[in-house]
């Protein structure tokens, strides 16, 4: 039986602090008692094997046993920076895309992008979905998700963050390539899609000027979210695939 698995930051022999949602999620929820075992994670790598030493509604002690770091099972890093759609579909796709193992999302505004209320607790609400999602699949290091930003903002970050990352642009054109077919290297890849109403032409050449290669996903036209998981699919399949190639040889 796998042990519940709860996130930790910052984690360490000396010193682990839990979020008031995890000390609820294990005292009140799970109901655990002194001397059951738990998993903490940090989202970055840490998973430590811990024994529950106190367990009340708002205060949780426990002794870490064991504590490793977990390096990262792929060199090569996947982005994806996607407009942001209406209601609750961004935190779907926040949730899915955690569970495929992409490692960077970020949200952009584009000139047709929907306009969203303000809410200064959004990154968080984003953290806290991808904490659940990752808690779900076992994942131990968490997507980096950053605040919305305007598309040259994002481009011109994410350029400097991986000057030699593969940029890819969901497109609806015949002449663009597949993208299932396309010959993906080693390389990071940056997989941009754009709002349903589709990019201006000035993003347009601002994206060419940027190296972004447009490909296609299908042959119908996806919601935002829908491309954005397939990206995420293909894309981490790929990689997968890539790894286990390696191993092998």
């Amino acid at each position: 039986m796998e042990l519940i698995r709860l996130y930790c930051c910052p984690l360490s022999k000396s010193s682990s602090q839990l979020p008031a949602s995890e000390i609820h999620h294990l005292a009140v929820v799970r109901r655990l008692a002194p001397g059951d075992k738990v998993e903490l994670f940090d989202g970055a790598g840490a998973l430590a094997l811990a024994e529950v030493t106190a367990a009340g509604p708002r205060k949780v002690a426990f002794q870490v046993r064991q504590l490793q770091i977990v390096p990262r099972p792929f060199a090569s890093q996947i982005t994806i920076a996607v407009s942001i759609a209406k209601g609750d579909r961004l935190d779907w796709l926040i949730a899915k895309c955690t569970e495929l193992g992409v490692d960077r999302i970020c949200p952009v505004l584009f000139e047709r992008t929907v306009k969203q209320p303000k809410n200064p607790k959004i990154i968080q609400r984003w953290q806290n979905i991808a904490i659940a999602a990752a808690k779900q699949c076992r994942r131990l290091y968490l997507p980096c998700i950053g605040s919305p930003q305007p598309l040259p903002n994002i481009l011109k970050t994410l350029k400097t963050d991986y000057p030699h990352a593969q940029f890819l642009l969901g497109s609806l054109s015949p002449q663009s390539a597949p993208l299932i077919g396309l010959p993906l290297g080693t390389a990071d890849v940056v997989a941009i899609i754009g709002p349903e109403g589709g990019v201006t032409g000035e993003e347009e050449i601002l994206l060419q000027s940027f190296g972004s290669q447009p490909v296609r996903l299908t042959d119908t036209i996806l919601r935002t979210e829908t491309a954005a998981l397939t990206f995420a699919s293909i894309l981490t399949a790929w990689r997968t695939a890539r790894q286990i190639q390696k191993q092998r040889t």
